[in-house]
């Protein structure tokens, strides 16, 4: 090929910055990548048994056996070369290669089905309220940026636990632990040394871990920094799990193999190249490891490299069926979304390559805060459900951007319970003292039956509802009322049905679903002599009979109160009503059966010149 011919083509290529799909021509970087791993404090981690077995269970344990992977940065930078970013493959002479979820199950050990990995938004306010609440520290200035967290403030804060650690503090610190560990091993960020602290209401539940994709999100952004590698001026840091790519070309490519490798076939595979630091340098140059890319040939890639696994020793959670590996759908992890094609890798899972079939295209998003990916790659999120047939639901975590800004660790929650429950009650108070407003409005109302009992039982619940109340706030209690007693006017409210021990748990209103009926906040009081009477809560009328909802208005009945005990002539005419035998007649008295009301809405619609022969209207 001519090379002023292949110069130009590479530059028309970087102005475009997309090139021919199933095209072998590869891209030219200039430097060598540097991985975004950082994971030696991690060896440095002591665990305890409880904490080991906590980990374990989560499904990431074997992350921390692939720490310490030694990285040929030529070997990484010559193969990302080879990457196509519309199809998400490795272009060689006459054939494609990619990581496939089943290599990443292998590889790393750990689950890639499941439900996606993806939570609510957070932004940068709501970091120290996710610190207090999932590790019970927040970060200071100091310790971070942009939204991210520094993984030295998480092993100098929770490496070690204190002498007499508590249940929480052995949370915290095995919580900081998988954050550290899934941070520094799956998702690197650009700014080295940092993690994202959105992962923590996915670590919250210890028990729920293992139902979440990690493989999954891990091969989204393995593939996300492969694209971003070959990206016209793009940086020179590797994204993405080095240590999984490292694994993977040595198990598919034999001639990148180092000279010696661990006999050991348990997972996760990525231990077998795991050498320390008796590999370290570069075995060649970029431009050596180019020459041996561009004539790889197909017998020179082994196509079957876990065919000497004990399916035996597979934990249940990293068991990914072929039909799902074998399938095309989509990889999510909060913003990142890659599409999967293995259908263009076919001998990667011991099927003959036939044509290859078109990729759709698709954008790739950058991070943003405030944006719910959740809701943005809801069809896509579907569709990897329904492969993986996640039946999943994940648990309500807190809401991240709720959270309390004064929340501190290890604040007494007998504090926090009383300074609620004394707002609640402050709360109920206030309503017991809007409640006559309220019935006064809804005087002569018709409402709904399901209306009316509703508002009945909240009537019934705030007037039952006794806190224990402080001696400051009886005080002042007693205080209001002495003030409310000096004025009549203020001091005159109607009792409610919840108020009468005596008054029928099954009404009429109840037996008639459906019906328009009028409201019924209180019983009425007797009325004398065109004046409202002072209350005396200790009596209150009594129903003699259910009334239907159409009679309520017309019947007559007997109404006795304790509102005429304070005058002198109602006491003298009982008294000489009794002394004489003369039973009591029901002829003339008339009221409501909206059970409440004043004189003047009772007899007459104007209240002037009303006399007892006159119809009641309502």
């Amino acid at each position: 090929m001519n090379p002023t011919a292949h110069d130009q083509t590479t530059q028309q290529q970087k102005q475009n910055g997309r090139r021919a799909v199933g095209s072998s021509q590869t891209w030219t970087r200039y430097g060598v990548l540097l991985p975004s791993q950082q994971t030696r404090k991690l060896k440095e981690w002591v665990l305890t048994d409880e904490q080991q077995q906590v980990v374990n269970a989560s499904g990431l344990g074997h992350l921390a056996l692939t720490t310490g992977f030694t990285i040929d940065r030529s070997l990484l930078t010559a193969f990302c070369e080879r990457w196509n970013n519309e199809t998400n493959t490795a272009h060689f002479m006459g054939f494609e290669m990619a990581p496939s979820l089943r290599d990443v199950s292998y590889i790393l050990g750990i689950p890639v089905t499941g439900h996606v990995v993806t939570a609510e938004p957070i932004g940068d306010e709501a970091v120290n309220r996710m610190c207090l609440h999932y590790l019970g520290q927040s970060p200071g200035s100091g310790e971070q940026l942009c939204g991210l967290i520094r993984l030295t403030w998480l092993y100098r804060k929770f490496h070690q636990l204190p002498e007499n650690p508590t249940i929480n503090d052995i949370a915290f610190s095995t919580r900081a632990y998988l954050l550290y560990l899934v941070g520094s091993t799956l998702f690197p960020d650009t700014m080295r040394g940092f993690v994202s602290p959105r992962y923590l209401p996915l670590l919250g539940d210890f028990r729920r871990i293992h139902e979440y994709a990690w493989g999954a999100a891990a091969l989204a952004h393995l593939y996300r920094g492969l694209s971003v590698a070959v990206t016209p001026n793009a940086t020179t840091q590797f994204l993405g799990s080095a240590t999984l790519l490292m694994a993977w070309i040595y198990e598919y490519i034999p001639l990148t193999q180092p000279q010696q490798k661990n006999q050991n076939t348990l997972l996760p595979r990525a231990c077998r190249w795991n050498f320390g630091g008796t590999t370290r340098g570069q075995r060649k140059k970029v431009v050596e490891w180019r020459k041996d890319f561009e004539q790889l040939q197909l017998s020179d890639v082994n196509w079957n490299p876990y065919k000497d696994i004990n399916p035996a020793i597979v934990p249940g959670y990293c068991i990914a069926a072929d039909n799902i590996c074998y399938s095309r759908t989509w990889l999510i992890s909060f913003n990142i979304k890659e599409v999967y094609v293995p259908d263009r890798f076919n001998r990667q899972f011991g099927r003959e390559q036939g044509r290859l079939h078109q990729v759709p295209m698709w954008a790739r998003r950058t991070w943003s805060k405030g944006k719910d990916w959740r809701v943005e790659y809801a069809r896509e999120i579907e569709d990897f459900h329904q492969l993986v047939g996640c039946r999943f639901i994940p648990s309500m975590e807190a809401n991240i951007n709720s959270l309390p800004n004064e929340s501190v660790a290890g604040q007494s929650t007998a504090r926090c319970s009383r300074n609620a429950s004394q707002n609640f009650s402050m709360m109920v108070e206030d309503l017991k003292n809007d409640l006559p407003v309220i019935d006064r409005y809804l005087e002569g109302q018709v409402l709904p039956v399901e209306v009316a009992s509703f508002l009945e039982r909240v009537s019934t619940m705030i007037k039952t509802y006794s806190p224990s109340q402080s001696n400051a706030r009886k005080d002042e209690a007693a205080q209001s009322k002495n003030v409310r007693a000096k004025n009549p006017r203020k001091r005159a409210r109607k009792p409610l049905i919840s108020e009468d021990p005596s008054s029928p748990q099954d009404s009429g209103v109840d037996r008639y679903a459906g019906a328009l009926v009028p409201y019924q906040a209180s019983k009425c009081d007797r009325v004398v002599d065109g004046t409202v009477p002072l209350l005396n809560r200790g009596e209150v009328l009594k129903e003699n009979e259910v009334m239907d909802p159409w009679q309520m208005s017309h019947l007559t009945a007997e109404s006795s109160s304790s509102g005429d005990s304070g005058f002198p002539e109602s006491r003298r005419w009982r008294r000489r009503r009794e002394e004489s035998g003369t039973p009591r007649s029901n002829a003339g008295v008339r009221r409501s059966g909206r059970m409440c009301g004043q004189l003047k809405m009772l007899k007459h619609r104007d209240g002037v010149g009303a006399e007892e022969t006159n119809e009641i209207l309502l």
